[in-house]
């Protein structure tokens, strides 16, 4: 095919042919690649485009809509590529005869296919995008022309507009800002005419729509459904930007349309949709108060009626499906309506009280919270909770009359429903709204959350109704359980589960009684702990669920301290008595060593609840420590009643109370009982256990077969042991603490010293206990470490080969999946059948990850006693970072972010030489070599393509690639902990290992708190930039950190950068070279980083920074900058010159400075895939528009400046 001579209708009838075999879906890959390109060729090459494309597009009998949609796809893109180039005349030819075609070349309008008319308009709004209005200033009239001539030249002009403003407005894709300031300038000059233009048609066309409904004309009537729909899909792209004025125009007008056609089938959606971008609109109190309008009883009683409208039958046009989706936007447009009125209710001037018409609105959402489909009861949820929040709204009486009605539909909603056969079990409407079983647990539990959340709120705003509410619930679950002590439940059965939804009610409505002013009488609370303590079922899942009411009752004993009438003092120790029975309930015929699941999990539950009684009521049990002390002996002492880490969690609760003695030499007696036997324990096994990594494989088994149902095996024990011991001393750790009031802590016996500041110094109740431990766990983390060797891996036994291996639920952490079904399905199985190997490598990352949680937490509750150890880095050195080449990705995480930050955050400065500095350039070194040799193999493997993202098989090298980037996040937050200080939430590291909430690579959005990092260096971090030891490793890896292929720890280098450089400059420690290096790391993490906006944004700042801070001592840099790609020598000579003036605002730069540096890396910043390979497009300004300015008010002495008399003389000459 010649592509530039010919005639045209041959070529086109050639091109026809060439897309009919491109298209067909018989023809082999190879004819239609060649196909493909051939059409690709001509569109990019021939002068005959556009005339071929108009030949394509024209309508024929026999022409397909494949042929057309390409011979406007030509058009268009003689449009967007070569317009630039093109004479007047051929301009003028394309655009006389696109609006030919917009006016005569489609075929009628319920026959034309819909890509027809979106490639048409799309030619159209490029030729708009190009000429008007300057150039093109009867284009309105034009388009208002075209509509006369029917129903499909009315749709096309409709679209043309919709995309326009999608380019220009919403999405703001024009490629030339000029242009589209024009364009928006020009759209905003016609707004009235435009909306003017819409409203007519709409009520034209549902008029002669109702005509022809009422006639039975359906296709007649189809036809003005379809523009009414249009318009309506057009106008929601305007209103969400035009100017309220238009939206409002004729006393709210189109609002008013909106509502009525709320109410039929055929437009609700799309009404709706419009009317939801109205509701959310944001601005000025003044512009948010016309939308009121929407409460007016007219409005309202729209609204209330569609919301209550009866579904419509199910068919096969979906009409079911639609309806839904439209309940789901009114329920939208109900919450954007709260939003607006929660603005404006209360506003200083007094203009808005409640409306007058509110209870209608309330009606249609009680509408939606009353509804089956979770979703919509969901949505309506979030309105409830918006309107108790409010501090005006929450008080208005008529909302308080609607708090019961709002419990009583939400509470049955709380019981947990099934996913059975692809929908839940409680009839919810539609089965899109879940794909999965996993989605819908997802959902469930957001649900549930939010649900509890509205049950908090509404405690806050009517306490005696919520109260009342569960107080009914749970006096009638008890009345019927009592009828049936031996009734057998289990986790899905629906008794169990009202139950459980019960307990979660009460919590939440208990947790807010003691933030109210009325609450519900101490009397009516303690009556209904009784009726708890009367009630025993032989069921441990129902027991359990009790414990969570007794749980969540436990505020009254608190509240009953001062009341005479009936003191709690005589209730308590019933419910400690109820409490330990749980502890020690046994199924039948069962054993210590054949409990259930569900008898396991009810004395879990009950020493739970006395170590979460100690946490929040530690006064309380204060007074009778000595008889809950003097039970739990009593049971520790008799083998068969508990288990080891049951016995821990109780002393875990008495130690928790026990550190309201504010008694020094009491509690540190009291924790040398409860350490006693595991100490002792724990020092035995490590004389032989710990000695080496083969005696510790010996000690726990790893050097035998896997043994199934392993209750025998010898090692077993002594897994136990090491876990008790474990457990002890960490609980240990974690719960002794000093009292936070001085005086106390003074009077206590705490105060140990004064610092070399002169601040107190405290002694915690357990170092003296802890401490000498410290040698045996030491020898435990260097036989762990040393697991890894080759030594070590050459004696484990062939079935415990994978042993070391990464936990199932981490991985799923690390890919991002959702891991909670397949942890349910563990839970489910009994403990005997889960496998020798999962059980093993559960007790390893347990015992490995609570050794760094106890040295972690040492380092803040033990403090300055642990820092001043003589030889302590030498130790730490010797176990925790012993054979750090070794310890794979997974292992070494723990130790950086578990124990790293608190190590470093608790630090007195007098021991930073000492202690930090030796460790420090350990870990530093080890850490930069480690990390940039893992990235280096990434990168490779990224850009071989071993490693897609998309579509990798290999899911190992993903789990590989997610561990890298968050043992990357985790040293960049260590680093910034040593540079420039950490927050208080580094203090102690966190109760959980796994607190990525995804673990996937793309950035998180981080909380404002976490991002800010101080622009100067602390003390250690000057101390650490100063030394040899540390500077050179800690320096290259926050500068390896900015280019390296994860963004979220770019971003974290990026904002240490700054604050090093300045650092580095003042100390006069830079070279030339090395202040070269430091602006390379900048322009590459530019290069890679760069399509990220915030990454960009940072980069620019930080590029400025480092430039004019480092500008005047190494003029070298200019150079670095010259190797830019494309770099305008011009720019570059501006932006020096402009760098050399001294700045006046300290550390920030100024914006015109980064402007320019934007501007010259411009061709260097990294774009994303989709923008990587796009073709340009190039739209010339127009000549400017002249925009008439705001009349400026008359000053009044520019008014006596001025010739003309203004009458003031006149008016002081009269007579008085």
């Amino acid at each position: 095919m010649d592509a530039g001579v010919g005639d045209v209708a041959q070529i086109s009838a050639e091109l026809a042919q060439v897309v009919e075999v491109m298209m067909s879906p018989g023809i082999p890959h190879e004819q239609r690649l060649e196909a493909y390109a051939a059409c690709e060729r001509f569109k990019e090459s021939s002068p005959l485009c556009a005339q071929c494309g108009l030949f394509l597009a024209q309508k024929y009998v026999n022409s397909s809509s494949v042929v057309r949609h390409f011979g406007l796809q030509l058009m268009e893109h003689c449009v967007k590529y070569r317009w630039t180039q093109m004479s007047q005349p051929e301009k003028l030819f394309i655009k006389e005869n696109a609006m030919k075609l917009l006016q005569d070349g489609t075929e009628p309008f319920m026959q034309e296919e819909t890509h027809i008319k979106d490639a048409l308009s799309r030619v159209i709004v490029e030729m708009i995008k190009r000429e008007w209005p300057q150039q093109w200033p009867t284009l309105l009239a034009e388009l208002s022309h075209a509509c006369t001539r029917g129903e499909s030249q009315t749709e096309l002009v409709l679209l043309v507009f919709l995309r326009l403003v999608e380019d220009v407005a919403l999405l703001q894709t024009l490629e030339s800002n000029q242009r589209r300031k024009d364009i928006y300038q020009a759209l905003t000059t016609n707004m009235a005419e435009i909306f003017t233009f819409f409203l007519r048609l709409i009520e034209q066309h549902f008029t002669k729509f109702q005509e022809a409904n009422s006639l039975g004309h359906v296709n007649e009537a189809t036809a003005h459904g379809k523009v009414v729909q249009v318009v309506l899909l057009t106008l929601t792209g305007f209103v969400e930007w035009v100017s309220i004025a238009h939206v409002m125009a004729e006393d709210g007008r189109l609002l008013q349309i909106l509502c009525v056609l709320l109410g039929n089938p055929t437009f609700q959606c799309p009404a709706a949709e419009c009317l939801l971008q109205i509701v959310n609109r944001k601005g000025k109190a003044e512009d948010r108060k016309q939308l009121m309008i929407l409460y007016s009883e007219e409005a309202l009683r729209c609204i209330y009626s569609a919301a209550t409208m009866p579904a419509p039958p199910s068919g096969p046009n979906n009409s079911e499906e639609n309806y839904y989706l439209f309940l789901k936007k009114l329920i939208q447009i109900l919450t954007g309506m709260a939003t607006q009125l929660c603005i404006l209710w209360g506003k200083e001037d007094g203009s808005t009280v409640r409306p007058a018409h509110f209870n209608l609105y309330l009606d249609a959402v009680m509408t939606f919270t009353t509804h089956s489909s979770l979703t919509l009861s969901h949505m309506a949820n979030a309105i409830w909770i918006m309107l108790f929040k409010h501090d005006q709204i929450k008080a208005d009486p008529l909302l308080l009359t609607y708090v019961p009605k709002f419990v009583e539909c939400t509470a049955p909603k709380l019981i947990k429903v099934s996913y059975t056969n692809g929908r839940p079990t409680n009839g919810t409407c539609s089965i899109s709204d879940y794909d999965s079983e996993e989605e819908f647990n997802v959902f469930f539990h957001r649900l549930r959350m939010d649900l509890l959340e509205g049950f908090r709120h509404a405690t806050m705003v009517a306490p005696l109704v919520t109260f009342a509410y569960v107080q009914q619930w749970l006096s009638a679950k008890i009345t019927k359980g009592l009828t049936d002590l031996g009734y057998k439940s289990n986790l899905n059965d629906p008794v169990y589960l009202e139950w459980e939804a019960l307990a979660q009610a009460l919590d939440s409505v208990s947790s807010r009684i003691l933030h109210v002013n009325e609450r519900p009488s101490v009397q009516t609370g303690l009556q209904l702990l009784e009726l708890c303590l009367s009630y025993s079922p032989l069921d441990p899942w129902l027991l359990s669920a009790l414990l969570s009411c007794v749980s969540g009752l436990f505020v009254f004993l608190s509240m009953s301290t001062g009341s005479m009438e009936m003191p709690g003092v005589t209730i308590l120790p019933r419910v400690l008595e109820k409490i330990f029975a749980a502890l020690v309930f046994e199924g039948q015929g069962e054993t210590k060593d054949n409990r259930s699941r569900a008898v396991k999990n009810v004395r879990r539950h009950a020493a739970s609840l006395m170590v979460k009684i100690g946490l929040k009521y530690p006064l309380l049990l204060l007074p009778v420590f000595e008889q809950i002390h003097t039970t739990v002996l009593g049971l520790v002492q008799e083998p068969s009643q508990l288990t080891k880490m049951e016995s821990v969690t109780l002393y875990e609760a008495l130690l928790l109370i026990s550190n309201h003695f504010c008694d020094y030499e009491r509690q540190t007696r009291f924790v040398a009982e409860v350490i006693n036997q595991g100490q002792s324990q724990f020092v035995t096994l490590g004389v032989e256990a710990f000695k080496g990594p083969i005696e510790f494989i010996r000690f726990v088994g790893l050097n035998c077969d896997p043994v199934e149902n392993n209750l025998g095996e010898r090692t077993l024990k002594n897994r136990a042991d090491l876990v008790f011991c474990i457990a002890t001393i960490l609980s240990i750790v974690k719960r002794c603490s000093v009292p936070e009031d001085p005086d106390r802590a003074a009077r206590g016996g705490f105060l140990a010293a004064l610092s070399e500041s002169g601040n107190p110094v405290y002694r915690n109740p357990a170092s003296p206990h802890v401490i000498p431990l410290l040698p045996t766990l030491f020898a435990l983390i260097r036989a762990m470490n040393a697991l890894f060797t080759s030594e070590a891996l050459a004696v484990l036994s062939e079935g415990y080969r994978s042993a070391h291996g990464l936990l199932e639920s981490e991985k799923s952490n690390l890919l991002g999946l959702n891991s909670s079904s397949n942890d349910n399905n563990l839970a489910d199985s009994d403990q005997t059948t889960i496998a020798p190997v999962v059980k093993m490598q559960t007790f390893l990352t347990n015992i490995h990850d609570n050794c760094y949680h106890m040295l972690g937490s040492g380092c803040h509750t033990i403090g300055r006693d642990f820092y001043q150890l003589s030889g302590l880095a030498p130790a730490l050195l010797n176990s925790v970072f012993s054979n750090m080449e070794v310890i794979p990705d997974y292992r070494l995480r723990p130790i950086i972010r578990v124990f790293m930050k608190p190590f470093i955050y608790s630090c007195p400065p007098a021991y930073y030489e000492t202690v930090l500095i030796p460790v420090l350039a350990h870990v530093a070194t080890h850490m930069c070599q480690r990390l940039t040799a893992k990235w280096k193999y990434m990168t490779q493997l990224y850009e071989s393509g071993g490693l897609d993202e998309e579509n990798c098989t290999n899911v190992q090298e993903v789990i590989d690639d997610m561990l890298n980037r968050n043992l990357t996040r985790d040293f960049v937050d260590v680093l910034k902990v040593a540079l420039v200080g950490g927050a208080a939430s580094d203090a102690s590291p966190p109760d959980l290992m796994e607190q990525d909430t995804d673990g996937m690579a793309i950035d998180t959005p981080s909380t404002r708190g976490s991002s800010i990092v101080a622009e100067v260096v602390s003390e250690l971090g000057t101390l650490l930039l100063r030394h040899p030891s540390t500077c050179h490793s800690v320096v290259l890896c926050v500068l390896g950190a900015l280019s390296w292929n994860d963004s979220n720890a770019s971003l974290k280098a990026t904002l240490l950068t700054g604050p090093i450089v300045r650092a580095l400059a003042v100390d006069g420690s830079l070279t030339p070279a090395m202040a070269a290096h430091v602006m390379v790391a900048v322009l590459q993490g530019l290069q890679l980083h760069g399509q990220h906006e915030a990454n960009q944004g940072s980069l620019i700042t930080l590029g400025a920074q480092i430039y004019e801070c480092l500008r005047p001592k190494f003029p070298n840099i200019i150079e670095v900058m010259q190797q830019i790609p494309g770099v305008n020598p011009a720019d570059l000579q501006r932006f020096d010159e402009k760098m050399t003036v001294i700045s006046t605002k300290g550390n920030k730069v100024e914006k015109g400075k980064k402007d320019l540096f934007k501007k010259i890396t411009n061709h260097l910043i990294g774009r994303s895939m989709g923008q990587l390979f796009r073709k340009e497009v190039k739209i010339d300004n127009l000549p400017r528009l002249d925009v008439p300015g705001k009349p400026r008010p008359l000053r009044v002495d520019d008014i006596s400046k001025g010739p003309s008399e203004t009458g003031l003389t006149a008016l002081f000459a009269s007579p008085t």
